[in-house]
């Protein structure tokens, strides 16, 4: 397939993408399966030729497809081809673009909107090495190195059931993750002056050159649609330019301003970053009146450009739920602002899922749970606007992590559904692979309430999700570890330099990778880091693909039990490993019982296990595919025990929030004091339970934490 002028833009000017060069010249000589993140414009297709060009399929074809630009009806045909009379309109058969690209590299492009049954086909592509063509029986070998890339989450896709989670650990062997525009400066201005050249030389022009004001101009935007928002810029600019120079005014970007923060505007100016040839690029742009519906345009037509199927509903859903949290999940504030009835708004907030689907208490009467009091809106509680707290819901949803062992014993117990079933409200239990995923999950609505390591509420607050800290279980350092094979030549820590680590992205030993780092003065990007859940990751290691993992219990204590792998660094001394009980804010605030009643009943069960480790492993054996032996152990190592989130633990917290805000993990600062639930202060009067910010427990018995 032809490829754009963009396409072809290799440059690796700034010192962030000398660090993403040297990652890409690691990965080319292999045939493993790549994935490339970043957002829209970025060049995941510049990155993708680059690496074929440095791989030993140089010499045969690079096939490029946008995923998203073609239809549902075609995508099957076009990616694994047809035979003749497949269809109406098959008049001959066709090859695919597998088939096309054999011997080669085959780049699929924004591969998260691929439709679910053509997921199902391509896994089995990828895993079979081989594909049949529509109409066909018969299977066609190829060898093809498949690099994909996407510009959305797919961790969130999978755990919103959109995207499989087989194919997202088969794409995930290896990734790049390509940053914008604005946030490698230093790649600006050879961006720039490359499509000038390239540009003129198509119209037979003289190349124009860049005033000092222009090219200032150029790093002060924030360029929302980065590279290709850049080229169109410089060839505008290039076309009605006077004189073979290039002014501010000729790049046309005034309708272009800085993205708005939704942080407090800086007191004082910004201060100013200095590039190579005397440019300077600001730490924090400035923003106009005007920038908020700019940005919002940009964004829009951004999305335009991909096509999306849905697209309508999906910004009708992003508009409802910002507008409701920012009137603090007030129906009527948010009918108001958005100058629709209210009635309106409380349909789609159900259809979107920001309220339960459950009916009042009727008569007036007060909740089960509770009696009726003057609440902040100054009328009854039972006629407040917004989430209507103390409402009867019938499920409560609950994140449940694959080897989770306290919530997953919680499960196979029983008592959680016994004590919420006497008050007519069922469990439904959410399994994920990871604590990331959901915290995404919580993020999105789709869960109420989880049980989740040190890292993912941080990423999930960064990115404004209205979650709360709950309490949370003793620490247990020992229970994570960075390990290396028996025979690594890896003594130290120090060691791992130019090393590639195996890490489930946003989990707790990010952290302990930053501290192992830090004390063996290491910088974190000297590391080379493979982001593999931890079913992949353990694949990956045994077959000696990572240099090291950084892994948690009970697979931890199941990798050492069966390889004898060797640990280098655990969490004394670097971080706790503490496990966060989290919700979603809305819940939390609308049926403080059902959350103490849930913590009540956990802490119940963690002091169970405690007393009783063989029982309890002989539970989970068979739920995890683990021997008995192994989960003894983990058990072992970690005291279950609810406490309260007190002000020790809010710090430890945020020392993990700056560790990750100053490597950039995280896009700003937050304030993990603001996300301590307190239970509204009149059920904790109805339920005589301990002040604001303790665990106390409202039924099971009044257990404190």
């Amino acid at each position: 397939m032809s490829s754009s002028i963009r396409a072809k833009a290799v440059v690796f000017e700034d010192e962030r993408s000398r660090a993403l060069l040297d990652r890409i010249r690691r990965l080319a000589p292999s045939d493993a399966t790549l994935l490339v993140t970043g957002e829209t414009g970025t060049g995941k297709e510049i990155v993708a030729r680059h690496i074929h060009a440095l791989s030993h399929r140089a010499r045969r074809p690079f096939v490029a497809v946008n995923c998203g630009a073609l239809s549902e009806s075609l995508v099957e045909s076009e990616l694994f081809g047809h035979e003749k009379g497949a269809f109406t309109g098959a008049t001959t058969a066709k090859a695919g673009w597998f088939e096309a690209a054999d011997g080669g590299t085959l780049f699929l492009d924004e591969v998260g909107d691929l439709p679910q049954q053509l997921q199902v086909k391509l896994l089995r592509v990828l895993q079979e090495r081989e594909v049949v063509r529509l109409g066909s029986r018969q299977p066609i070998p190829i060898d093809v190195r498949l690099i994909a890339a996407t510009n959305v989450e797919l961790e969130a896709a999978v755990a919103a059931r959109r995207f499989r989670e087989d194919l997202f650990y088969r794409l995930n062997v290896a990734t790049v993750s390509l940053l914008p525009l604005r946030e490698r400066p230093g790649d600006i201005l050879p961006l720039a002056r490359y499509f000038l050249s390239v540009h003129a030389n198509r119209v037979g022009a003289v190349p124009a050159e860049l005033t000092p004001e222009a090219g200032q101009r150029l790093l002060e935007h924030p360029w929302p649609g980065n590279i290709r928002e850049l080229e169109n810029a410089i060839h505008h600019a290039l076309l009605v330019c006077k004189g073979h120079r290039i002014t501010p005014a000729d790049l046309r970007l005034t309708a272009l301003q800085p993205r708005v923060s939704t942080l407090p505007p800086p007191a004082q100016v910004p201060s100013l970053r200095a590039l190579p040839g005397g440019w300077t690029a600001p730490e924090a742009p400035q923003t106009t009146p005007e920038a908020p519906l700019a940005a919002l345009e940009s964004a829009l037509l951004a999305l335009f450009e991909q096509n999306r199927p849905g697209l309508y509903e999906h910004i009708e859903e992003v508009l409802m739920r910002t507008a409701y949290r920012h009137c603090h999940r007030n129906q009527l504030q948010t009918a108001r602002l958005l100058g629709i009835s209210r009635n309106i708004v409380r349909a789609r907030l159900l259809q979107f899922g920001e309220l339960a689907r459950s009916a009042r208490p009727r008569g007036g009467e007060p909740p089960e749970s509770g009696p009726v009091s003057s609440g902040p809106c100054g009328v009854d509680e039972a006629a407040c606007d917004g989430e209507e707290r103390g409402a009867a819901i019938d499920t409560v949803r609950i994140g449940c992590q694959r080897f989770g062992l306290l919530m997953r014993l919680v499960k196979l117990k029983g008592s959680l559904e016994r004590a919420l079933g006497r008050r007519g409200v069922k469990v439904a239990w959410v399994e994920f692979p990871d604590g990331a995923q959901l915290a995404e999950a919580l993020r999105a609505t789709q869960v109420d309430l989880g049980l989740v390591g040190e890292a993912p509420p941080i990423f999930a607050l960064s990115a404004r999700a209205p979650i709360v800290y709950l309490a949370a279980e003793p620490p247990a350092p020992e229970g994570e570890a960075i390990i290396v094979h028996r025979d690594s030549p890896i003594r130290t820590v120090a060691d791992l330099k130019g090393k590639t680590v195996a890490l489930n992205k946003g989990s707790n030993v990010d952290y302990l990778l930053i501290r192992a780092l830090e004390e063996a003065n290491v910088r974190y990007e000297d590391v080379h880091l493979t982001f593999i859940p931890p079913s992949g990751a353990r694949a990956a290691f045994e077959r000696r693909e990572v240099d090291a993992w950084a892994i948690w219990n009970p697979m931890l204590s199941s990798v050492r039990d069966a390889t004898g792998a060797r640990v280098l660094r655990d969490g004394r001394g670097l971080a706790t490993n503490t496990a966060y009980y989290i919700g979603a804010r809305g819940f939390a605030d609308a049926h403080p019982d059902v959350v103490k009643l849930f913590l009540s009943e956990v802490k119940a069960v963690g002091e169970w296990a405690n007393e009783n480790t063989e029982a309890a492993a002989e539970l989970l054996a068979p739920q995890l595919g683990l021997p008995q032996a192994v989960l003894v152990a983990a058990l072992q190592r970690r005291r279950f025990g609810l406490r309260a989130l007190d002000a020790e633990l809010v710090a430890s917290q945020q020392e993990v929030a700056d560790a990750f805000l100053k490597l950039r993990l995280i896009p700003h600062p937050i304030r993990v004091a603001e996300a301590q639930w307190a239970p509204p202060t009149r059920w904790d009067r109805a339920a005589r339970c301990e002040p604001a910010g303790a665990v106390a427990c409202a039924g099971g018995g009044g257990r404190s934490g």
